[in-house]
């Protein structure tokens, strides 16, 4: 499937990982695609999200927001949300202290977690150009719908490969819970903005 993908959307792809790294995630998701799609932004779909005033930056404030780096402890508000799912965040803490040890659930130093991996250059990416040590990281199952979505959407428009608006297109149908949280925290309603996105396409034909 990859070699339908135009450089733009292959740049989309490579990219995504450099913001999972960068990041500290341990996964590449659907807010990655977004956020590595708003590198092109004069590409159709990345240029309407632009046009409503989404940028790299508050895209990656609001993936901040929905899913913690590595480092962040879970706050009051995480806790609630967890207690109305029936979680209750002190009790789970206090079982795996009581069967691990004190702090079984706070994260490990890097360096630590570089002993434990043997010595191996696991660094968290730092984004391009600042000498960070790029490692790879795995496709979540949402990620690969929504690339699965974009050849649909190109399949569908009778496109002869599948670009960067594909790919927002495929990013605009994810229902999943992260993906949905970021498109609430990023102030986006997203079946209005893929009838924005098909309109600058028919308008472009």
């Amino acid at each position: 499937m990859f070699e339908r993908f135009s450089k733009e959307a292959r740049d989309v792809v490579i990219r995504a990982q450099d913001e999972a790294n960068s990041l500290g995630h341990d996964w590449i998701g659907t807010e990655h695609l977004l956020l590595a799609a708003l590198h092109h932004p004069e590409q159709p779909g990345a240029a309407t999200l632009a046009r409503l005033g989404i940028t790299i930056a508050s895209c990656r404030a609001a993936v901040a927001g929905v899913v913690p780096g590595p480092q962040e402890d879970l706050g009051p508000e995480d806790a609630e949300a967890l207690r109305a799912l029936g979680i209750d965040l002190e009790a789970v803490r206090r079982r795996a202290e009581a069967s691990f040890g004190e702090g079984a659930l706070d994260a490990a130093p890097d360096a630590d977690r570089t002993k434990r991996e043997g010595g191996r250059g696991r660094g968290r990416g730092r984004g391009r150009g600042e000498g960070a040590l790029t490692r790879h990281v795995p496709f979540a199952a949402r990620a690969k719908k929504v690339l699965k979505e974009a050849l649909r959407e190109a399949l569908a428009r009778k496109d002869r490969g599948i670009g960067v608006e594909h790919v927002v297109l495929g990013v605009l149908d994810s229902e999943d819970n992260i993906s949905l949280a970021l498109f609430t925290r990023l102030g986006i309603e997203p079946g209005v903005v893929r009838e924005l996105v098909l309109d600058d396409l028919r308008a472009a034909a």
